[in-house]
């Protein structure tokens, strides 16, 4: 990481949004999360059904990512689609992964506090909050939840890359589906564009 990317970072924060059942924690989940990431007052979303299901949703720009790239590369590295079966104290415990899983065992850790489902969708806020682009974890398990989240952050730049040359060709904003981790570790991320077409683009990280 250069200068230049450590000065945007400490402008820049990720927005921390959760449903009405995390309102007693937020801010516990908050300070958690802030250990390791710079993260926005929490906003409270309220859903209008009678069981509705609950999301904690971290949405920022590149550099708001940028504190837990490291961690993240390490972990894929070292362990890669291995985590799942690897002991997760031990790799918990590991000072080149820690912020990564620390941010994974506080989602897991608040998601258990809840009953019934709960999603956790980390994303790019481009080109805005609304139209941003999205990857929802609904594992329990931290380890995967590590693995996942690492999987984003270690696309974060290709991804912006590629949605900037999206938006550049009109086929962005529209109706993200969504990122989906494919078997190869690359990202795939569908949409319906402006244009009225399904369009997707398949993004792989930088070595």
């Amino acid at each position: 990481m250069n200068q230049e990317k450590k000065e945007e970072n400490s402008m820049s924060e990720l927005n921390l949004t959760l449903t009405e059942k995390f309102s007693a924690q937020a801010n516990d989940i908050r300070s958690a999360l802030s250990t390791h990431l710079k993260v926005s007052q929490p906003q409270i979303c309220f859903m209008r059904s009678v069981d509705p299901p609950s999301f904690i949703q971290l949405l920022g720009d590149v550099a708001a990512w940028l504190p837990l790239y490291l961690p993240a590369k390490s972990f894929l590295d070292t362990f890669g689609k291995l985590a799942a079966e690897a002991v997760w104290d031990k790799i918990a415990n590991r000072n080149d992964v820690k912020p990564l899983a620390g941010v994974a065992t506080t989602l897991v850790t608040a998601k258990e506090n809840i009953n019934g489902k709960v999603d956790i969708y980390v994303g790019l806020n481009t080109p805005d909050d609304r139209h941003g682009v999205i990857l929802s974890i609904t594992s329990s398990d931290p380890e995967m939840v590590a693995y996942e989240l690492a999987t984003f952050l270690v696309h974060v730049e290709p991804l912006l890359k590629a949605i900037q040359e999206e938006i550049a060709t009109g086929r962005w904003p529209g109706l993200p589906e969504g990122i989906k981790i494919q078997e190869d570790g690359s990202l795939l991320v569908k949409w319906f564009g402006k244009d009225g077409h399904s369009h997707e683009i398949q993004v792989t990280r930088i070595s």
